[in-house]
């Protein structure tokens, strides 16, 4: 592949380094840059990765990782901003130590980079493009060459036709929360089944909040409740909400054992209840009762 600079270590840097977070913008114009010089990485004085133009100028310096498990820096979305990225060191580096670039599997998936099957791999080092016949000795190259649609790999031409791709998906969701946003009557459902949607992706389905990819769709669903704390699902027994139906499971398990070992039990109405907590709400739910006057028998 083309290499335009290299991307080197100034000192050596331990496993598990990150950069500051940085956007889709600032990767652009990190692309139309011209500047072929070196890029030297090293530690800011918050213990952060960084380096001379900032982090989008590393991630646009450096070679794409011939192999997944060869890269050193990963492109991936910021923990606690999906729409931010940053920079990850997959491994110890040793002073000067060329630093190459892939991306996280949330980032390939919102890509749509293609992987490979049986009929791209007919050796241990030949890995064969099953619509023009070009060769590689690596896998990505493959990947990127079948992402371009067998065009000559161009550094510019990549580099921009990701930033597309993500900010084509960024607007999308800007959009959907837009109209969620205008639309107050828009419920916690509809808002659950609007992002379960939008995860959909080649691998799976990402969580929009924070990245997690799920193999099915009803397990994102399930996640995305502790993000926005829907809690859809009622035990019948004292109305408690939950949004794990695992979770809801075991609290009726508790209701049931209940008669057995009830220490308490509605005054009102003579029910037994487990817990201290399942009474207050009973008494909330069923008699409109402020549970700080009315006392359990057995307290």
């Amino acid at each position: 592949m083309e290499r335009r600079s290299r991307v080197l270590t100034r000192r050596g840097l331990r496993r598990g380094c990150v950069s500051d977070t940085f956007s889709l913008e600032d990767l652009a114009e990190a692309v139309l840059d011209s500047t072929h010089d070196n890029v030297y990485v090293e530690l800011d004085g918050v213990g952060q990765m960084t380096c001379r133009g900032g982090a989008p100028r590393a991630a646009r310096g450096a070679a794409l990782a011939a192999a997944g498990p060869a890269a050193g820096l990963l492109l991936e979305p910021a923990p606690t901003a999906p729409s931010r990225l940053r920079l990850r060191l997959l491994a110890d580096a040793p002073p000067h130590a060329d630093l190459t670039l892939w991306f996280h599997e949330t980032t390939l998936a919102l890509l749509d980079m293609p992987f490979l099957t049986l009929r791209n791999i007919t050796g241990k080092k030949n890995y064969v493009c099953h619509e023009c016949g070009a060769e590689f000795e690596q896998p990505n190259p493959l990947k990127v060459h079948l992402f371009l649609k067998c065009q000559q790999f161009d550094h510019r031409t990549f580099w921009s036709k990701c930033i597309g791709i993500l900010q084509a998906h960024e607007a999308r969701a800007a959009l959907g929360w837009a109209r969620v946003s205008a639309a107050p009557v828009t419920s916690p459902a509809e808002l659950e089944a609007l992002a379960a949607a939008w995860g959909r992706s080649r691998d799976g389905h990402v969580c929009l909040y924070c990245g997690k990819l799920y193999s099915r769709k009803y397990g994102l669903k399930i996640h995305i409740r502790t993000h926005t704390g829907y809690k859809p699902l009622r035990c019948r027994h004292c109305l408690r909400a939950f949004g794990d139906p695992s979770n809801l499971n075991k609290h009726v398990r508790l209701h049931a054992a209940a008669p057995a070992r009830a220490p308490h039990a509605c005054a009102l109405c003579g029910k037994a209840l487990a817990r201290r907590r399942d009474l207050q709400r009973h008494l909330r739910a069923h008699h409109a009762t402020d549970p700080s006057r009315t006392q359990s028998p057995a307290q």
